[in-house]
């Protein structure tokens, strides 16, 4: 309701959620119907999955243009206005983002000694706009976060949407829904662009910045990278990219111990990182696949 130039609808989707949130959504929706916002809401009877929830959502919108944000970030008040500069000045169908981080009962000083995000920002969907700026990026969907991109609506048409089977869902951490959306995309000739006016800040509570919550991301990470290599999506044979995550894994062992004995913390808990997700690549693929397939 702040927003320099108002969005023209607001869509929540309610995943099954476990909790009586679905009241609170409906008395805020309705107040913003007041002040002549509207706002669209839709609850699933049974868990759906971030993928599918986001293609739910966005088929449900009637603009031409559909942000996507998640329930965990904040909108700055320029978010709508760079959007729509930014999708009308130039040839973009897709547009990420900045994502900053907004710690929640945490300071400066009360961070741990280990936590530093311009290395560790993609663990918690925070500082894509270096990755952006450094370059570093193979592919543009590595800089496009699910907390806040957005496209235009003839992208989702042509590559029929998100995957249902990735995103949060059915017990799993997996992830990455929107990277494949973008890569599919791109290989159909559709643009992405980068946005550092779009911005949105990321609640980062004391609980996602610690180290079990890197090891259970590592192992997210590796389950779905087993499903888009099963899918053929990063790599054209499973078990050579099996191989390959193997090798990967050999080498952020060597590194690791060069980070250890250089007592460079944050890069240290990065490499555990690279190193779990190779590893549980390799050991976990037949599961997440047997779990899936069970699922699905």
């Amino acid at each position: 309701m702040s927003q320099s130039i108002p969005p023209d609808e607001v869509i929540i989707v309610d995943d099954a959620s476990r909790t009586p949130v679905i009241e609170d959504i409906i008395d805020i929706a309705d107040e913003c119907r007041r002040h002549g916002m509207y706002i669209k809401v839709f609850r699933t009877r049974n868990e759906v999955g971030l993928g599918a929830a986001r293609s739910l959502g966005a088929r449900m919108a009637s603009g031409r243009y559909v942000l996507f944000m998640d329930d965990d970030a904040v909108a700055s008040k320029r978010l709508v206005e760079a959007y729509i500069n930014t999708f009308e000045k130039g040839r973009c169908d897709i547009v990420a983002g900045s994502c900053y981080p907004l710690y929640l009962g945490i300071d400066s000083h009360g961070l741990p000694k280990w936590w530093d995000e311009h290395i560790l920002g993609g663990l918690v969907a925070i500082r894509n706009d270096i990755i952006y700026l450094s370059g570093r990026a193979r592919n543009p969907a590595d800089y496009v976060y699910g907390c806040n991109f957005a496209i235009d609506k003839r992208v989702l048409e042509a590559v029929k949407g998100f995957k249902p089977w990735l995103g949060r869902a059915k017990g799993m951490l997996l992830s990455g829904e929107e990277w494949d959306f973008v890569v599919r995309a791109i290989d159909k000739g559709f643009h992405v662009c980068f946005s550092t006016d779009a911005v949105v800040y990321h609640l980062i509570p004391p609980s996602k910045i610690t180290i079990d919550r890197v090891k259970r991301m590592g192992v997210g990470i590796a389950r779905t990278r087993c499903v888009l290599a099963h899918e053929h999506v990063l790599h054209a044979t499973l078990g050579k990219y099996l191989i390959r995550c193997g090798i990967a894994a050999l080498r952020d062992i060597a590194v690791l111990t060069i980070h250890i004995f250089l007592r460079d913390m944050p890069k240290t808990v990065k490499k555990i990182y690279d190193l779990i997700t190779h590893l549980a690549t390799v050991l976990l693929c037949r599961d997440t696949i047997r779990r899936l397939r069970g699922s699905s």
